[in-house]
């Protein structure tokens, strides 16, 4: 019967009760009785209203959020979708038409509150919020439920709307540059529900505890990991160039391309960030590529050793060779189709004074951690920059890698993106 009961609920309550069975503590004087138990109890009384109230609060905080779904555009004075003070990328130029800005608007308004999703590219949603830790995630779906996808250097977000009970579900949708709303229908059993061929289907973000009810696929013994990939010989189809990146992962930095329709060896595999990756080495680099854009050709060759054989000694007459004179000086080149042979000059160069100028101005600049695209200020422009190239899209040099690491921790991750971004919002 204690099982509600504060500590100081249970003592009120219990002293309530020595007071009706025992000896009075004050001796006879009922009166004092009388008055100290009136007091107590009506203590107690209030205690029990309050803590009543405060409980049936609680159960109704932690009740299923009630859930509307979205079948039409939002219209233009919706200010989670066209306030910049409520979506960030509206606040940044990326707003409607675009997947991200959709989304982020449609988490808002379903939640009342500021979402925290990421303020990045869709291709990146899914793990950033799976590294943060912010929402629960998986491969059931969820009315309110964010879908994510990545290909190569993009990705694609939408909202899950409806389930019905046959296991159908409908998904509200934008996209870059084209439409601004637009609906998509799948089965909830799908592996990729409602995605393009070549998207690769990472899970669901759960924003929400859905009120209602979510799909129960039937149950399976298969592996949710693929298994069609295998060592082997495939060929690149991604153009005009697919990324090598130094780790099986989209977190991993580039380490170089190899162009559309090349053929490469792939030794090992790994499934990360909702793809398969294969191993390979590609004009002298080695790497690891997403084979979802690779077509296989075929496996790995078995090889047997060659039968030994002895090969029969010969003798070899001797023969003197001519003497040739080599040329000490460069020889013109006769054949116009070469290239010509470049002679580097040795020794000391000195510059003239008008290089030598320039070289003490270049010296006296000193680079804007941040300022990747050297306009002498930090924007917005840098944060897309480290942005793509974090996705793949763009190649830095060594020294602009540097000035991506706006949080100095001696890495390029996107948490530089993020606290570029909020150093921006607080500026």
């Amino acid at each position: 019967m204690y099982g509600y009961m504060s500590v100081t609920e249970c003592n009120l309550f219990i002293c309530l009760r020595r007071f009706k069975q025992s000896t009075p503590i004050f001796g006879k004087d009922d009166y004092l009785k009388r008055n100290l138990i009136k007091k107590l109890s009506a203590v107690f009384v209030t205690t029990a209203v309050l803590f009543t109230t405060v409980f049936s609060v609680s159960i109704f905080a932690h009740a299923a959020t009630p859930f509307t779904p979205r079948l039409s555009a939002p219209d233009w004075s919706n200010r989670y979708y066209y306030d910049g003070n409520y979506n960030v990328f509206q606040q940044y130029g990326y707003g409607l038409p675009n997947c991200t800005a959709y989304a982020y608007g449609r988490a808002y308004e379903i939640l009342g509150t500021e979402p925290n999703l990421s303020w990045n590219g869709a291709g990146l949603w899914y793990d950033y919020n799976r590294s943060n830790g912010y929402y629960p995630y998986g491969r059931t779906p969820k009315v309110g439920a964010i879908a994510c996808w990545n290909y190569g250097s993009g990705g694609h977000v939408a909202v899950v709307e409806k389930i019905d009970s046959d296991g159908s579900m409908t998904l509200s949708n934008s996209e870059w540059g084209g439409r601004t709303f637009y609906l998509t229908y799948a089965n909830a059993s799908d592996s990729n529900p409602g995605g393009n061929s070549w998207w690769t289907f990472q899970g669901y973000i759960y924003i929400i505890d859905s009120a209602e009810p979510s799909y129960d696929p039937p149950e399976t013994t298969e592996d949710v990991t693929p298994t069609d990939y295998q060592p082997g010989t495939y060929k690149v189809d991604a153009s005009p160039y697919l990324n090598m990146r130094s780790g099986s992962g989209m977190g991993y930095g580039v380490v170089g391309t190899v162009p559309d329709r090349a053929t490469i060896t792939v030794t090992d595999t790994y499934y990360a960030d909702g793809m398969t990756w294969g191993k390979t080495t590609y004009n002298g680099k080695t790497g690891w590529v997403s084979l979802a854009f690779c077509d296989f050709v075929a496996p790995v060759q078995e090889t047997t050793a060659a039968p030994e054989t002895t090969v029969p000694e010969t003798t070899v007459p001797e023969t003197t060779l001519p003497e040739v004179t080599l040329a000490t000086d460069p020889v013109e080149d006769e054949n116009p189709t070469q290239r010509a042979t470049v002679y580097i000059p040795t020794g000391d160069v000195t510059p003239d004074k008008d290089q030598k100028d320039k070289k003490d101005k270049d010296d006296d600049k000193k680079p804007l951690i941040g300022d990747v695209n050297h306009d002498g200020k930090i924007s917005i422009l840098d944060a897309t920059i480290i942005q793509k190239y974090l996705a793949g899209i763009a190649d830095l040099s060594g020294d602009d890698i540097k000035l991506c690491d706006f949080n100095q921790d001696g890495r390029v991750t996107i948490d530089d993106v993020t606290s570029l971004q909020r150093f921006l919002i607080n500026k």
